[in-house]
């Protein structure tokens, strides 16, 4: 009787402790956002694993998690379609992440693969899918939970409302229809009530103590009424709120949610800037630490990012169509025109942004286009040394003057020939390549443009513009540029929205799309909609005439 005794004594404490289960130990959740396919970059992934298994070796509760924008952005993402970085992503050991508006730029198919691929939680909360056929999303989550031994941990993933128009529009229809959205509408409410309703859920449900946002909403004032801390204002329940999409660096600011609670904001940058560290104190403190250096790194991540590296060769011998004439930036002597006249490789690559970002007009540097492409067998590395800089696509909504500034400083060194005694004459980097455009250059007028000590455009002097009868596409007719007529205009962020090249006429235009795909991945989707090139760009099309 007295053993039975001690067994029911032993099997009653035993119950009891798992009762008393408890917190032992801070929560550490590391975290990176905007990562942009930079592997090596700044702090760098071997040293950020490197730091999290430290943390891992030290600690019992230790999460590592990403804000999105991590597949895009440069060429282990373009040339792979982000599956390089999933697989890179993997040995990281990521726990949970959320999806950046970048995420889509492959088209919903490839997403849905790497989602898959992905050994971390998938977590987004507002995504809501209308078509008839199945969504990519119809497995994904609206929240994690996580227990740390008693003390649950509630993750939301906050997508942009303004993903389809900062990625590419069309991959989110079905035939003629939009059947995704993420919550936009109602000055913000529709996405504020829909991250409400989760909070609360996993409060009253699930029972959590804390709550982390995870979210790529941004936090300046181009964002709002999306932006992380108008949600915070418009909501409760939320302990904390890790950032990206706007490429902050924010350390710990605090702001107030709508009961007047303090609630973290806290934003790592991009390119792994910073790896940053919320801590959930087991006192019931919150807290962040943000690394900029780490002098260790993995050699397991090392390794694998060697391995990518390897793998991009091969990926750039793919076969994306057959060409039959040559695509030239050149004439027959080897004289280099783009950066003077209008070529064919020129009006292909205005062509494909203008396609695939739906825009009236799209506008490329002369000094952006920088190979020409030989008849033959086409590969994604004959693209890629036409757009070797893996520039970001951009769109902007511009008026006709500023687009008719932008002209005339593209257009300050066009001389009436363009090539003497075998160079080249009259080139300019900043010279504006067209598609939906036509424009011509008269070389009789001395250009008006006023620039600062730096090179930049800061006026024009009075008098005659050398840029004159501009005309613009609208269905299958060009008619007059209207100064005053506002217009949808696409090309990379450098000249769009950087000043590249000193060229300022786009400065407050308004940014509709910016860190888009990048230029290579244009050229590439747009060859993939189109079956190949065109017969079109067997020659120039007189978009750009010069006297």
């Amino acid at each position: 009787m007295k053993k039975l005794i001690t067994v029911i004594l032993l099997l009653s404490l035993v119950f009891m402790s798992g009762c008393q289960k408890q917190q032992q130990d801070d929560i550490h959740i590391f975290f990176t956002s905007d990562v942009h396919c930079s592997v090596q970059e700044n702090l760098g992934l071997a040293s950020i694993k490197a730091l999290v298994d430290e943390a891992r070796e030290e600690h019992p509760y230790v999460t590592l998690v990403d804000t999105g924008d991590y597949i895009q952005g440069g060429t282990l993402g373009s040339l792979s379609k982000g599956k390089l970085i999933i697989d890179i992503m993997n040995d990281m050991e990521y726990d949970i992440v959320t999806i950046g508006n970048h995420e889509f730029d492959y088209g919903l198919e490839e997403l849905d693969k790497r989602m898959d691929e992905l050994n971390a939680e998938v977590v987004a909360t507002n995504v809501e899918y209308t078509g008839s056929q199945s969504s990519i999303f119809k497995d994904v989550p609206e929240y994690v939970v996580k227990d740390y031994d008693g003390t649950k941990v509630g993750f939301i993933g906050i997508l942009t409302p303004t993903t389809i128009s900062q990625s590419t529009p069309k991959y989110f229809m079905e035939g003629d229809e939009f059947v995704y959205s993420f919550y936009i509408g109602n000055d913000g409410q529709d996405l504020y009530d829909k991250v409400q309703e989760t909070v609360d859920t996993l409060r009253n449900k699930e029972k959590v103590k804390y709550v982390v946002a995870l979210s790529h909403l941004g936090s300046v004032l181009s964002e709002e009424p999306y932006d992380s801390i108008s949600l915070i204002a418009n909501t409760e329940g939320i302990d904390a709120v890790l950032d990206g999409h706007s490429h902050s660096m924010i350390i710990e600011d605090v702001y107030p949610n709508k009961n007047g609670e303090d609630v973290i904001l806290s934003s790592v940058g991009t390119k792994t800037q910073v790896l940053g560290e919320l801590i959930l104190g087991k006192d019931g403190s919150i807290s962040i630490v943000q690394y900029e250096e780490y002098d260790k790194q993995d050699e397991k991540i090392l390794e694998s990012i060697a391995k990518a590296n390897g793998e991009i060769e091969n990926i750039l011998s793919q076969k994306v169509c057959d060409l039959d004439f040559d695509l030239t930036i050149a004439d027959e002597e080897g004289i280099r025109m783009t950066r003077s006249r209008e070529t064919t490789a020129a009006d292909f690559m205005a062509d494909a942004f203008r396609y695939m970002l739906g825009a009236d007009i799209a506008i490329v540097n002369g000094g952006g286009v920088r190979s020409k492409i030989e008849a033959g067998e086409v590969t994604y590395g004959d693209l890629l040394t036409v757009a070797p800089f893996q520039n970001s696509s951009a769109l902007v909504n511009a008026t006709g003057q500023q687009i008719l500034d932008a002209l005339e400083f593209g257009a300050s060194k066009t001389e009436k020939i363009y090539k003497l005694d075998g160079n080249a004459v009259g080139e300019n980097g900043a010279f504006i390549q067209v598609s939906g455009l036509k424009y011509t250059i008269d070389t009789s007028v001395e250009s008006p443009i006023l620039l600062d000590d730096n090179g930049f455009l800061t006026g024009f002097s009075e008098g005659e513009r050398r840029v004159k009868d501009v005309y613009v596409l609208e269905g299958d007719e060009y008619v007059p540029l209207d100064p005053e007529k506002t217009y949808l205009v696409g090309g990379i962020s450098y000249v769009l929205m950087n000043d590249g090249d000193g060229n300022t006429a786009f400065r407050g235009a308004e940014m509709i799309l910016d860190n888009g795909m990048v230029d290579v991945e244009v050229l590439y989707q747009y060859l993939l909609d189109m079956g190949g090139f065109p017969d079109s760009y067997r020659n120039t099309e007189g978009r750009i005439a010069v006297k």
